[in-house]
């Protein structure tokens, strides 16, 4: 019995070295491919803090866990369109445009199954678990350029509920959650609610939200675009 569990665990190891031999990893992302200084600074950063399989880095937040000791946003969108083509429409995107706006650019997305690298200007269709975008948050007309993560945790399709944590050393960490809703008359409800905290009152109580709204706004701005180009396509194509 004992010879037997030896084995078993034996064999596990060995599949899973098999398995991770030849994945890509932080030290393996092409650092000239992104744009942005401040991300490139940010992932050499977490390569010096030791990480360099996907899987190293984690959210700061899972379900399950207690948000009473998190601040609450929360933003409220209406859209003249049903819920089904506007749930499709934010799942099916592609993230390195959903992301990438006035106030935000897009940087890089790392998938953690099938570990995959995805730059700018590669073709990314759809929101998936596991998927850890880098970003730049451009404030005070780019005075302040602010390098974020965050990892999609969640995409319920049954509830319609979108969840991304903030990765662990990122300045706030917490969660947010996009949750559609029928509103009837071919409307759909979007609550886009935020928990969050960092080590600083000052940061968590004045700067987050002000400029959480603006980024936002920002995004689903980007997505009501996205769904108007993707309604008129459907009408040239009938």
């Amino acid at each position: 019995m004992m010879m037997t569990l030896k084995f078993l665990v034996l064999t596990i190891f060995t599949f899973s070295q098999i398995y991770s031999y030849g994945q890509p990893m932080l030290d393996d992302i092409q650092l000239e491919r992104i744009q942005q200084r401040k991300v490139r600074k940010y992932i050499e950063s977490q390569i010096e803090e030791g990480k360099h399989e996907f899987n190293e880095i984690q959210p700061s937040w899972n379900s399950g866990k207690d948000l009473s000791s998190f601040r609450k946003k929360e933003m409220t969108f209406l859209l003249k369109e049903n819920l089904p083509e506007v749930w499709q429409g934010y799942v099916s995107a592609n993230p390195s445009k959903s992301w990438d706006g006035r106030k935000m650019a897009f940087g890089l997305l790392l998938l953690k199954f099938p570990v995959s690298i995805f730059y700018k200007n590669d073709s990314i269709m759809g929101v998936d678990i596991g998927q850890i975008y880098f970003l730049k948050l451009k404030l005070m007309l780019g005075i302040f350029n602010i390098p974020v993560a965050f990892e999609i945790i969640t995409v319920d399709e049954d509830n319609k509920i979108i969840e991304f944590s903030y990765i662990e050393g990122n300045k706030s960490i917490g969660v947010q959650q996009v949750k559609f809703i029928d509103h009837g008359d071919d409307q759909t409800e979007i609550i886009h609610t935020s928990y969050y905290k960092s080590d600083s009152h000052f940061r968590d109580k004045w700067m987050y939200p002000h400029f959480h709204k603006i980024i936002i706004n920002d995004f689903h701005r980007n997505m009501r675009r996205l769904l108007d180009l993707k309604r008129q396509s459907i009408a040239l194509n009938e």
